[in-house]
């Protein structure tokens, strides 16, 4: 049942409500009118014995006999009648009897039974704008029915603890992205940039398995020389069209690969497949404007299947090269014209983001430095499923699976913790001399995918409500009379 229509229902049944609770009051009236007349009735009854007691006895005084009730009858049938005025009296005393209230009228259809439903609320002034609950069901029941909501839908309280590992998340995760993320390394503003251990480990690793040139003096165990075979191999059979260096359009050596999302790990599984298919590359050149050229040696092939595992070779080969690839999603942000206030140069203006984009990849911003970033979100995602572990174990032995409450809590948690250490990689950024390598990219994608999640997850929440709601009216309208059940039924 739709929102449109739930509210027409819902007024219907508060236009029925209405006429019930004046029913019951006329009713309530009623019943005080009759205990008054039976206390009335029982009061003069009492007054009629004594009255009679007392007559009995003056007839005794007065030694005469007391007139049977034959003889009272036929005096009674000889007095006149009483007059207007008497009768007037009488009415004025009694109590007048409650009116009813008459229900909407049914009309012809189940649109008309609405106009004549608006028309009953207006009339009388319902209420409307108050929730619902609060006027069909009794408030010992609807507060029943609010804490069964709260225990299916709403979200799990959070208690001191909560909040504890959140905290511990976000300094554990803030800590490792300044200490052992930091920065690809490199110089900025003629500054030496403080480097990441671990990105740099990778990078002096990946020399040892990057294709070989010829023979060359590099040390490498039975391991590495097979890697350092595999991408040789990979290089030479995976060629691509979109693997295209021209200075003049803006696909340089150290930025083409960032410049065309066909290698990008994520992207190029679509822009990638594409461009083999067609023998074309697509980039996005230094002004920020799409772009595609047709590549004179690549005629395109009709296989998909062939044109991936060739964007997959492709990447493998690239991987370990010096410049390597791109941070996935890092391409798009060549699009945006915005100046977000970052200079690149000792006293020099800000540039917009795609220079931003673009300067970073070429300083050694690449997929070896994003797997560096991801420790710092991991890290807190691990400690705070650690902690729902541990929790869940503690309440029960066996424990299930989390209901929408708890699950909503821990979206929440989660979110929270990301956007925290999101806020935290800022402070960094600045402490860093607003430096852009200095951002943790993998941070802000985790924060976007929690945030999707419990987007997700509410909406899944949403839909078990509208459905509950649906089965609910769905009951109510199949024990409903059958002047009513089958004109809903046809809407």
């Amino acid at each position: 049942m739709n929102q449109r229509k739930r509210k027409e229902a819902e007024w219907a049944a508060l236009a029925q409500r209405f006429q019930l609770e004046a029913l019951h009051g006329a009713l309530r009236t009623l019943e005080g009118q009759i205990a008054g007349l039976e206390s009335e009735s029982a009061r003069q009854s009492s007054d009629l014995s004594h009255l009679d007691a007392q007559i009995a006895q003056l007839y005794a005084e007065a030694g005469r006999v007391r007139p049977g009730a034959e003889e009272l009858a036929v005096d009674a049938a000889d007095r006149p009648a009483p007059s207007a005025r008497e009768t007037k009296t009488v009415r004025q005393r009694s109590t007048d009897t409650p009116r009813s209230v008459a229900p909407p009228e049914l009309g012809e259809n189940w649109g008309a039974y609405l106009r004549n439903v608006e028309r009953y609320i207006t009339d009388h002034g319902i209420e409307v704008t108050r929730d619902p609950l609060e006027q069909l069901v009794p408030p010992q029941l609807a507060a029943e029915i609010r804490d069964r909501f709260d225990a299916e839908f709403v979200p799990a309280p959070w208690d001191r603890w909560d909040y504890g590992v959140v905290a511990l998340a976000v300094l554990v995760g803030a800590v490792t992205d300044y200490l052992l993320v930091a920065t690809p390394g490199g110089m900025f503003k003629g500054q030496p940039q403080r480097g990441s251990p671990l990105t740099a480990w990778m990078k002096e690793q990946s020399k040892k398995l990057a294709p070989m040139r010829g023979p060359d003096e590099v040390e490498r165990h039975a391991f590495q020389q097979w890697i350092a075979e595999l991408t040789t191999v990979a290089e030479h059979w995976a060629k691509v069209p979109y693997d295209v260096v021209s200075p003049k359009v803006g696909l340089t050596p150290n930025v083409h690969r960032l410049a065309s999302p066909g290698h990008d790990p994520l992207l190029g599984l679509l822009f990638g497949v594409r461009d083999i298919i067609a023998g074309s590359c697509t980039f996005i050149d230094k002004s920020g404007a799409w772009r595609i050229l047709d590549h004179p040696h690549h005629a395109g092939t009709h296989n998909p299947l062939e044109a991936l595992v060739k964007v997959v070779v492709h990447g493998f080969s690239d991987i370990f090269t010096p410049r390597g690839l791109p941070p996935p999603f890092l391409a798009p942000f060549q699009l945006v014209d915005a100046k977000p206030g970052f200079t690149l140069k000792e006293g020099g203006d800000p540039v917009p983001v795609r220079h931003v984009a673009r300067y970073m990849y070429s300083s050694g911003y690449d997929l070896r430095h994003f797997l560096t970033m991801k420790i710092s979100p991991a890290i807190a995602e691990v400690i705070l499923g650690a902690y729902h572990g541990v929790r869940a174990c503690a309440a029960s032995p066996e424990p299930g699976e989390a209901g929408i409450p708890e699950r909503l809590k821990r979206e929440q948690m989660l979110a929270l913790t990301h956007g925290l250490l999101a806020s935290a990689n800022i402070l960094k950024t600045a402490l860093y001399g607003w430096n852009p390598m200095a951002i943790n990219l993998a941070q802000f994608e985790a924060l976007a995918r929690r945030m999707l999640s419990l987007m997700k997850l509410a909406s899944e929440r949403d839909r078990l409500i509208r459905q509950g709601l649906h089965d609910g009216w769905e009951a109510l309208l199949a024990d409903a009379p059958h002047s009513f059940r089958e004109p809903s039924a046809s809407r």
